[in-house]
């Protein structure tokens, strides 16, 4: 960086809120949608969770698709990544409409309408994710670079939640007065203007980024500086690091869809206040505000991005088990589980990070340049989170007896273990994880310098050769 100019730039500013925007549309379903299934369409709980359950699998399985599709797709015009930001982000903005929207279906109709614009909405998020994910090392080519442009992804991702925190229970209400199915239709409405804008600003600004380059084959032919068949991406790409890395920030996701999906369900039928509802999801998103601006901090005291997420994962889950066995009233409980945020917004900020160094440690053992494919699959594990957590929201509130009609105080504590125990459980063993995973700082700088090392040598030998 050069001395003086500012880490943050304008392309910095709109790809991190193209991320702001975007995040509202995922928040806006595991926060209401299991909700308004249930209390304002009156589907019954068990195929609630059924829907959600298939829905989500079937997103979680066309991550791994929409990275082989960007892989190997080449459009006419618009470059690699580009084009798919329109056509993913139009389209599921308009599903995930539909998909709060009661057209008065009954039965198996019913059933397959909401369950369809859900998956469908999902599937073209991937799609627009998968290419807002993959033009990261596009836009920013240096270290100084990425650290903007993570640190703006993760601000803007932290100020969408929070604003939505604010307003959504109060948009809801206002727009549902004569119906509540309407309140959460319209504040679906909103959030898909939005993440329409966020998506279509950010491909007008990226045109002289997202350049696709050729090199020649030794037929003559011409193809994808990241040419790979799709045996090449599976082969390459699973790695020790990969896997303990996908299991630790899956249960990361798990623990935070878990909550995310209950808070409703605690503050409306444990607490009997909706209100405590936008103080929660205000306060907790406010200190995430705070604790990814003070990862930088961390990470330094930590020694490297894989300790600061250890140490994150598991002091946020040292608190969530702390609300469940101190927090006797609403207040106790509600305090120590927004100070749990703090420490998952190191764990947070930091992921993107631990990624990129799994994905290097893949170029450094095969010395194949998996980044396309391999970019996109950092959304297979909110993925695993999203599919696994809905399975758990669904079927344990099945498991602990919750009936909107009448809750039983057996309903009560299940609700208040799914909403806080069992997310502290899971949170350790992803620490646990993490902490196996081999990407230490001392490691991570070793496999640099290799890595610049055999760079050096190849690009010495090719113009040896050309001389």
């Amino acid at each position: 960086m050069e001395k003086g100019k500012s880490i943050y730039t304008g392309a910095a500013f709109r790809y991190g809120i193209t991320n702001g925007f975007s995040t509202l549309l995922t928040t806006v379903a595991s926060t209401y949608w299991s909700l308004f299934l249930t209390s304002a369409v009156g589907i019954e709980t068990a195929i609630m969770a059924t829907i959600l359950t298939v829905s989500s699998t079937v997103d979680l399985i066309s991550i791994p698709i929409c990275g082989v599709v960007l892989q190997k797709v080449r459009f006419k015009k618009g470059g690699k990544f580009r084009p798919w930001l329109v056509i993913g982000g139009v389209g599921a903005a308009l599903l995930r409409w539909l998909s709060f929207t009661n057209l008065g279906l009954t039965g198996a109709g019913q059933a397959i309408w909401f369950a369809g614009t859900y998956i469908l909405s999902y599937l073209f998020f991937n799609l627009a994710y998968s290419a807002f994910t993959g033009i990261l090392p596009v836009m920013a080519k240096t270290p100084n670079e990425r650290v903007a442009y993570a640190s703006s992804r993760v601000t803007w991702n932290s100020v969408g939640k929070f604003l939505f925190s604010l307003t959504s229970v109060g948009l809801i209400k206002f727009f549902g007065k004569t119906s509540e199915a309407t309140g959460y239709s319209m504040l679906a409405l909103i959030i898909s203007i939005l993440v329409v804008i966020g998506f279509v600003q950010l491909f007008m600004g990226t045109k002289k980024y997202d350049v696709i380059e050729t090199v020649e084959s030794a037929g003559g032919k011409t193809k994808d500086q990241y040419d790979a068949s799709i045996w090449e991406m599976i082969k390459y790409t699973i790695t020790k690091p990969f896997v303990l890395y996908l299991i630790g920030s899956a249960c990361k996701g798990t623990t935070y869809f878990i909550i995310t999906g209950l808070a409703a369900y605690y503050y409306r039928y444990v607490v009997a206040d909706m209100n405590m509802l936008t103080v929660y999801l205000t306060a907790s998103t406010f200190l995430m505000i705070g604790g990814s601006f003070l990862t930088p901090y961390v990470s330094k005291l930590f020694k490297g991005s894989r300790n600061t997420f250890v140490v994150g994962v598991l002091f946020y889950g040292l608190f969530l088990g702390s609300a469940y066995f101190f927090g006797k009233s609403a207040v106790t409980f509600t305090v120590i589980m927004c100070l749990a945020f703090v420490f998952y917004s190191f764990a947070h900020s930091a992921e993107v990070a631990v990624y990129s160094y799994v994905v290097d440690y893949t170029k450094w053992k095969t010395g194949k340049d998996l980044k396309p494919f391999m970019m996109t699959l950092f959304s297979l594990t909110p993925k695993i989170g999203t599919t696994i957590g809905a399975a758990v929201l669904g079927y344990g509130l099945v498991a602990v007896g919750f009936n909107k009609a009448k809750v039983t105080p057996q309903a009560v504590a299940g609700i208040k273990a799914l909403f806080s125990a069992l997310p502290a459980i899971i949170a350790i063993i992803g620490a646990a994880a993490m902490l196996l995973c081999p990407l230490a700082e001392k490691k991570v700088q070793e496999m640099h310098a290799d890595i610049a090392k055999k760079d050096a040598e190849k690009e010495s030998a090719q113009k040896a050769e050309a001389e």
